[in-house]
């Protein structure tokens, strides 16, 4: 462990500055065309204001272009999905891990009945996010981040074959507490690790979250500096959020954001109302037409 944080300490990388607009205010200009689209079938219009959005900030993350492909699958045009489609997976990406709770807001749905020429499009989307992902990454950050959740995982299989070897357990939280550090580390020199730097690999840092929101100092010590993380583009509004939720149900506590489907379905109205707001201030796709019915 003293080697690695060693190493993230001289650690050099590349960074990717994060655009200079607040991006909660961004996504929460976007958020209502998903709802427009999704629930009351406007599909011109939506286009028209994701078009505005573009004009007004000078881009959109791949999540929104892939809206606006599906707009236009909707509207019969295969030709014009696929463009966007393409679009999507060749830019930066700040929250698309929120478009796998959307029923049909994905590729395989999108490019169903696509002829050869527009599937083609589609690959070589695909072949610039992974040019794009590997510019970004070099190996070093990659390593960091992959022995952080090696040894968390290591540990936690090791106490869960052992659960009542209490020196396994000690050992746990022992990772975890080094891994809490190296994150908060990693934040400070390089920004939260998130999807626009490592697309859905970000994935892989989400094992060191859930285990840290079950600390109550870390939580209450980071959740200020994830959210400025929210705004300056590296943390994704679905990661934070989730995060948070994992803290409340570590705390025995009521959702905040509704990010762990399938816990809970019988909400009520109000419930609902309130974990709406709570999603749109943070620039969170909304729950009442984003998770998948049961």
């Amino acid at each position: 462990m003293k080697r690695l944080t060693t190493f993230l300490s001289v650690l050099c990388i590349s960074i990717v500055q994060a655009q200079s607009f607040d991006h909660i205010v961004y996504k929460q200009a976007v958020c209502p065309i998903y709802k427009q689209v999704l629930q009351k079938r406007v599909f011109k219009e939506s286009i028209d204001e994701l078009n505005a959005v573009k004009k007004k900030y000078g881009m959109l993350f791949g999540e929104d272009y892939l809206l606006m492909s599906y707009c236009y699958k909707e509207m019969g045009s295969d030709s014009l999905s696929a463009i966007y489609a393409k679009k999507s997976c060749s830019v930066p990406t700040f929250d698309m891990r929120t478009t796998w709770y959307i029923a049909d807001l994905n590729y395989g749905y999108i490019t169903e009945g696509f002829i050869e020429r527009d599937r083609k499009l589609i690959d070589e989307g695909f072949e610039i996010s992974s040019k794009n992902y590997q510019e970004k990454n070099p190996d070093s950050l990659v390593a960091v981040i992959d022995s952080m959740t090696y040894w968390d995982q290591f540990y936690l299989n090791q106490w869960y074959a052992n659960p009542d070897n209490n020196a396994f357990k000690h050992q746990l939280d022992s990772i975890n507490s080094v891994n809490e550090q190296l994150l908060a580390e990693m934040i400070q020199k390089t920004g939260f690790p998130g999807e626009k730097r490592l697309q859905l690999g970000e994935f892989c840092i989400w094992v060191i979250l859930v285990h840290s929101a079950g600390n109550e100092e870390f939580y209450q010590r980071m959740k200020p500096v994830f959210l400025n993380e929210v705004k300056i583009g590296n943390m994704s509004p679905w990661m934070f959020a989730n995060w948070v939720d994992q803290h409340q149900f570590y705390s025995k506590l009521p959702t905040i954001y509704n990010t762990q489907v399938g816990l809970k379905a019988d909400y009520t109205d109000s419930e609902l109302k309130i974990i709406s707001e709570n999603r749109f201030e943070i620039g969170l796709v909304d729950v009442e037409y984003s998770l998948p019915k049961f």
